[in-house]
C-alpha cells in the first residue's frame, strides 16, 4: 500500500516537471526603444567608433596639431567654413566630419610623402561647430572659469537632455521636469525627464545635436493668453506665465511646420489702443542665438506664423479674422482688430514711434521698458 502511494507521488511530481512554464530567456526579450527624436548627420556632435562616442569635428573648431619629427612642431588652427585646415607642408586639408582620430590617420598619411615616419597628435581645443540653447528654469550657481544657467553651449561629445541641464547648473527647485520642450528644425518634443530621473529610463532623455533649443519650464502662475495662429503644429490659445516668451508660445503649439516662413513671424498687440505688429526673425533666434528675437509677451498677444510673405497690419488681420472669431476672443478686442475705421498703418513718420514691419530692436523691444531688464 505505502508503496504504490510513493510511486503515484512520484509520477505526479515526474509530470508536473515536463509541463512546467520555462524561464523566460532574457537574451529573446525586446530591448527598451529610444523615442524617435530624428538627428540630422550634419548636426551629429559624435559617432561611434570602436565602441565609444568621439567628436565630430565642424567649420570653427579649433585643433591643436602636434608634429613629432627631429623637432616637435605645434600649430593651433581653425576649421574654416569649407571644413578645410592647413598644416606644415599640407594645403586644404579636409578636417569637417571627421573624428580627431581619422583626421590624425589623415594627416599621418599625407605627411608620410615628405617626411618618414611622421607622429602627428590631434586635440580639439575649442569647440564652437555645434552649438545648443538652453532656456527657462535653469539655476545659475558659482563656478570658476564656467558657463552657467541660460545660454547657448557647446556641444563636445555625445550630450544628452540630462546631461545639459546638469552641467548648466541644474534645474530650479520650480522646475517642471515632466514638461521638458526640445525644438529641433522647428518641431517641438514633450519629454519627461522626471521619468528618467525617477527609473533610469533612457528613452525621454534625448541625445542633443547641433541647432538644438532646450526649454524647461516653470511653475509660475500662468496668466498671459496668448493666440498663435498659422503655421504651427497646433494653432490656438494658450496661457503663459508672466516671464514667458516668443519662444514658449512656438512651443506649446508644437513648433513650426515645414511650409512657415521662419525669418518673417509677426506679433501683433494693441498699444495705446491701437493694434501694432512687429517682425520676429526666428531662423536667427534658432541659428544665430539672437536672443532679442525671443521677446517677453503681454496679454492678448497674437502670434502669427505665414507660409508667404505678409503685407501691413491691415493685411494680416484681414486674413486672422475668421480665426479671432473662430477662437472665441472677446468681442470688444476683436472688434479692435477687425473694424475697417480702426486701424492705422504707420507710414514712417517718426513721431509715431512704431514701424509695423521692423525687426524686434534690442533695446527697445514692443515687450516694453520693464523688460529690458530680462534680455
Amino acid at each position: 500500500m505505502n508503496l504504490n502511494w510513493i510511486l503515484l507521488c512520484l509520477a505526479i511530481v515526474t509530470g508536473c516537471g515536463s509541463s512546467a512554464t520555462p524561464v523566460t530567456n532574457f537574451a529573446q526579450t525586446p530591448p527598451v526603444e529610444q523615442q524617435d527624436f530624428p538627428m540630422d548627420p550634419a548636426r551629429r556632435s559624435f559617432t561611434e567608433r570602436l565602441g565609444f562616442p568621439e567628436y565630430i569635428i565642424g567649420p570653427g573648431d579649433v585643433l591643436e596639431l602636434t608634429l613629432r619629427d627631429i623637432d616637435v612642431k605645434r600649430e593651433e588652427v581653425t576649421v574654416r567654413p569649407d571644413g578645410n585646415v592647413s598644416f606644415s607642408l599640407l594645403e586644404n586639408v579636409t578636417a569637417g566630419g571627421l573624428t580627431p582620430t581619422e583626421l590624425d590617420e589623415a594627416l599621418t598619411t599625407a605627411l608620410s610623402r615628405f617626411l618618414r615616419l611622421p607622429k602627428v597628435d590631434v586635440e580639439v581645443t575649442g569647440h564652437h561647430s555645434k552649438l545648443v540653447s538652453l532656456l527657462g528654469a535653469i539655476s545659475v550657481t558659482e563656478r570658476a572659469a564656467a558657463q552657467m544657467g541660460q545660454g547657448r553651449y557647446s556641444l563636445k561629445g555625445k550630450t544628452t537632455l540630462l546631461d545639459l541641464i546638469l552641467n548648466a547648473g541644474g534645474a530650479t527647485p520650480d522646475a517642471q521636469l515632466d514638461n521638458v520642450t526640445l525644438v529641433r528644425d522647428g518641431t517641438s518634443y514633450r519629454i519627461d525627464l522626471q521619468k528618467v530621473l525617477r527609473t533610469g529610463d533612457p528613452r525621454e532623455n534625448a541625445v542633443l545635436q547641433g541647432g538644438d533649443i532646450v526649454i524647461v519650464q516653470g511653475a509660475s502662475l500662468r496668466s498671459k493668453k496668448v493666440i498663435v495662429l498659422g503655421e504651427v503644429a497646433r494653432p490656438s490659445v494658450y496661457m503663459f506665465p508672466e516671464d514667458a516668451r516668443v519662444m514658449e508660445a512656438l512651443s506649446q503649439a508644437g513648433g513650426l511646420t515645414d511650409d512657415a516662413v521662419r525669418n518673417d513671424i509677426r506679433l501683433i498687440r494693441v498699444e495705446d489702443g491701437e493694434p501694432r505688429m512687429y517682425g520676429i526673425n526666428f531662423e536667427r533666434l534658432a541659428t544665430k542665438g539672437d536672443y532679442r528675437q525671443n521677446v517677453a509677451l503681454r496679454n492678448d498677444d497674437i502670434i502669427v506664423v505665414p507660409r508667404s510673405f505678409l503685407g501691413d497690419v491691415n493685411d494680416v488681420i484681414t486674413r486672422i479674422e475668421p480665426l479671432l472669431t473662430v477662437l472665441l476672443l472677446p468681442a470688444s478686442y476683436r472688434d479692435l482688430y477687425t473694424t475697417g475705421g480702426g486701424l492705422r498703418v504707420d507710414t514712417g513718420d517718426p513721431a509715431a514711434g512704431v514701424d509695423f514691419t521692423r525687426t524686434l530692436p534690442g533695446t527697445a523691444k514692443p515687450a516694453g521698458e520693464g523688460d529690458q531688464d530680462n534680455e
